[in-house]
């Protein structure tokens, strides 16, 4: 297992094979914070995309910018598919609206429940 962690993100590249990434409590994600996240997490896939299981419960808010960044071809280089966890109405409405508005370039999608995430992620 493989971890890196800033003033808002954690990352765990796991055994598994999937990289968690959770927010920290009241985060508001910018251009910048998501410029971040995708080399953080490119440095621990080390060029090979693996599931993504990205855990949205403590966004508060995020950017036009920082959505568009995370539909992008730069993000999209670190996963095969995405996994968006979502466990509150806010969060519900920032997942919807990025799946809708932005049209994320590899397989991409909302789950209230961790456990159907990680085997939706498994699924080749």
């Amino acid at each position: 297992m493989m971890q890196r962690e800033t003033d808002k993100i954690k990352f765990i590249l796991n055994t598994d094979g999937i990289l968690y990434i959770e927010c920290l409590p009241n985060t508001v994600m910018t251009l910048e914070d998501g410029k971040l996240s995708t080399r953080l997490g490119a440095e621990l896939v080390n060029g090979k995309p693996v599931p993504m299981l990205c855990d949205l419960t403590n966004v508060v808010k995020m950017t036009h910018d920082c959505r568009k960044h995370f539909s992008g071809p730069e993000h999209a280089e670190i996963f095969t598919k995405c996994a968006l966890m979502v466990t509150s109405p806010l969060g519900r409405i920032i997942g919807n609206f990025f799946l809708g508005a932005n049209k994320p370039l590899k397989p991409t999608r909302l789950f209230t429940n961790k456990d159907e995430a990680v085997k939706w992620l498994k699924d080749r």
